[in-house]
């Protein structure tokens, strides 16, 4: 059994791996805020006993993270996130700071302290979500957004040079817009999400969750065995068009 790590798991891309990988023989280790819908997708299913959910909020200090009472885990998804739209000539320092600390800040140090506690197993493998915003391209509004997943390329890449001894695998996706919670958050404009979708070569649609779970599990899997240190566009031809 693999012992299976997955923040930000609550909703969206994590929760979405979680469902489509729960028939596997992984233990997880569960970190979000609200499992209010995890609670009832899981209810009578006998994939309740493989689960042990861990509410903490990325806004804590992750020195209050209790790291000696979880085992050392085999594959880690790093999913927690936040965006939120600001404009630089509006600056909100209070909107840049949150951002940067959740996306970047809060999860690199996550990371420092599985490795400092010795949390990961030998031949793991860590699978980040990105964004094609800051890593490929960049937008109006998303100031802090893209300086937080640029910075998410360089802890990656970090990481895969120094657990490289351990045979770690560490490596991202950069998804265009996905169908989750967030992106409604993001997008009230029908009129301005027609046209966004259309410049998405393949069905002038957003990605669905599970396309990104595909990936995800394609990276944790010996299938990539010979990947680190990458990151994996998943954007259905958006970047193409730009």
């Amino acid at each position: 059994m693999k012992n299976v790590l997955v923040t930000g798991a609550s909703s969206g891309i994590g929760f979405d791996y979680v469902k489509k990988n729960l028939n596997k023989d992984f233990e997880f280790f569960l970190i979000g805020r609200n499992f209010n819908d995890l609670k009832k997708y899981i209810k009578n299913k006998k994939y309740k006993s493989k689960i042990n959910i861990i509410n903490f909020d990325f806004k804590k200090k992750i020195e209050l993270f209790k790291f000696k009472k979880i085992p050392k885990i085999d594959y880690v998804v790093l999913s927690a996130g936040v965006a939120k739209y600001n404009l630089i000539k509006d600056f909100d320092e209070k909107i840049f700071d949150e951002v940067i600390n959740i996306n970047l800040i809060q999860t690199s140090k996550f990371m420092s302290h599985l490795v400092k506690n010795n949390k990961l197993n030998d031949y793991g493998s860590i699978v980040a979500i990105s964004s094609i915003s800051g890593f490929k391209m960049a937008f109006n509004f998303n100031y802090a957004y893209s300086i937080s997943k640029a910075g998410l390329k360089a802890m990656i890449e970090t990481l895969a040079c120094e657990l490289s001894s351990k045979f770690i695998r560490v490596n991202s996706i950069a998804p265009g817009m996905v169908n989750t919670p967030l992106k409604k958050k993001l997008n009230h404009d029908d009129y301005f999400t027609k046209i966004d979708k259309s410049k998405y070569l393949l069905g002038k649609r957003y990605a669905n969750p599970r396309e990104i779970s595909d990936v995800i599990n394609f990276l944790l899997s010996n299938n990539s065995s010979f990947i680190t240190g990458q990151t994996i566009i998943v954007d259905g031809g958006f970047t193409l068009t730009k």
